[in-house]
């Protein structure tokens, strides 16, 4: 194809491709953010600007035919008024610093604006390229713990009928010269993510059918999981006969990739090529400016919005003074919460020897959110969970309660946790994440996460009765 075609073609495209350029500059709020997110390479999103580079490009290849304003539908002022609301709550939210459903909405308010400002029918046909942004938002992450799970459920199976001298304790495969432990980065989220993206990339390409689009999804999938399994079950067994003295058991993610790419190669080679030629996308002569009225909304109002950030940290431990305990042993697990601000009391309160510790934050930057990242909050390679459960005490609170098990031993603990997000408590780490809306709107801009900790002597039972009243105690932190 010769140079002029190409700039034809792209002549005509550039309304479609100034719009996608528009919505990022006036959201750049979002994006910046997820810039920053992007170019630090980490394993979920490692792969999110190659990404956004093949939705241009593929864009870029497609053909393009122009048409005269398409008559307007009864259907276009619900879309100006979806427009508006999505761009008020992309605010909302950005505002507040709920990072996630903003991310999101740049998608919806992007479809819209094309669906607005050009023709929904050219929407509907860029739609499948505009999926692609999904790979590139910092979702994949919550996959972690199922596939961390599936991973040790799949490779315990499979050491299993190798009749392995092997023990299976939770996340950890017990050796007679090691342990192998199946930790957070042998969860395989790369090679599902990048899998997933490649079985979209080949639907996008060959334009498959519904059906065949979704059996390559499929496929996709289930080779991303067997690539990290394969990868796992390899690992046991080339330290199991190498006595764990192979390379390998320190440094094995190059091993990952040349077997993800001895699966996922072939795989793209011998996968079906469907010869059927993709319509034109429409574009129309005079594309319509009033959708960029709306557009604006969300993002002149953050540009003229003032957030009054917290001064005062009234959460803390001092009403437990009095209970403090002299025993020297130590209780619990060492806690892995990456919250610099940390208050701790060894206390006894009926005979019950407990270890509390108060993480506190408060936002420093009008873009910081109230709630952090907070992943595992101890070693997965020493503790393996065995229960977790729902305690309420009498003051109308919950905890989550979790009882670990010693992997490779018998000692058990019992860890009950509490997130506070201004005036409101919760136990679930998700809740507290959508509480950052209320306690902005209310000025409550502090965090706090308390943690208990005793030990077990039995199965926990007896312990959680018994704790249930020091936690009444214990909760009416001082403010």
């Amino acid at each position: 194809m010769d140079i002029s075609r190409i700039f034809t073609r792209l002549r005509i495209a550039l309304p479609l491709f100034i719009a996608i350029l528009a919505v990022a500059f006036l959201y750049s709020s979002s994006i910046s953010m997820l810039w920053k997110k992007w170019i630090l390479w980490d394993q979920d999103l490692a792969h999110a600007l190659p990404t956004l580079a093949l939705m241009f490009v593929l864009l870029a290849q497609r053909h393009f035919t122009t048409i005269e304003l398409p008559t307007k539908t009864p259907w276009y002022s619900l879309q100006l008024l979806a427009l508006c609301g999505c761009s008020l709550l992309w605010y909302l939210f950005e505002s507040l610093s709920i990072s996630l459903p903003a991310y999101l909405l740049i998608i919806v308010i992007l479809c819209l604006f094309i669906s607005t400002s050009l023709s929904a029918k050219t929407m509907l046909m860029t739609l499948p390229y505009i999926g692609l942004i999904v790979f590139t938002i910092p979702i994949w992450s919550e996959l972690t713990n199922a596939l961390v799970s599936a991973s040790s459920t799949m490779v315990g199976y499979a050491v299993k009928l190798s009749n392995l001298t092997a023990l299976l304790d939770g996340n950890s495969i017990l050796l007679p010269y090691g342990t192998i432990h199946i930790a957070d980065g042998c969860s395989g989220l790369r090679y599902f993510t990048i899998a997933l993206l490649m079985g979209y990339t080949l639907v996008l390409i060959n334009q498959y059918s519904p059906l065949r689009a979704l059996a390559t999804i499929a496929i996709a999938i289930m080779l991303g999981l067997v690539a990290n399994w394969l990868r796992i079950y390899l690992l046991v067994l080339i330290g199991y006969y190498t006595e764990m003295q192979s390379s390998l058991m320190e440094d094995h993610e190059s091993f990952g990739w040349i077997i993800f790419a001895c699966i996922l190669i072939p795989s793209i080679y011998f996968s079906p090529v469907s010869k059927q030629q993709a319509p034109c996308i429409e574009i129309p002569q005079r594309p319509s400016l009033l959708p960029v009225l709306p557009l604006l909304l969300g993002p002149l109002l953050l540009y003229f919005s003032s957030v009054s950030m917290g001064t005062q940290q009234p959460l803390q431990l001092s009403h437990l003074d009095n209970d403090k305990s002299l025993n020297q042993n130590p209780i619990g697990a060492r806690l892995l919460v990456d919250i610099p601000n940390r208050e701790s009391r060894l206390i006894a309160i009926n005979q019950q020897q407990l270890q509390v510790d108060l993480f506190t934050q408060i936002p420093k930057e009008k873009k910081e959110e109230i709630v952090p990242y907070i992943g595992r909050i101890i070693d997965s390679s020493i503790w393996s969970m065995e229960k977790r459960q729902r305690l309420s005490i009498a003051t109308g609170d919950n905890f989550d309660l979790e009882i670990y098990k010693q992997i490779g031993g018998q000692a058990r603990i019992l860890i009950a946790k509490q997130y506070i997000v201004g005036s409101y408590h919760t136990d679930k780490y998700i809740n507290a994440k959508l509480l950052q809306l209320l306690a902005k709107a209310t000025g409550d801009s502090y965090f706090g996460l308390l943690i208990i900790q005793t030990n077990c002597a039995t199965d926990c039972a007896n312990e959680i009765t018994t704790l249930a009243p020091a936690l009444e105690k214990i909760s009416t932190l001082k403010k």
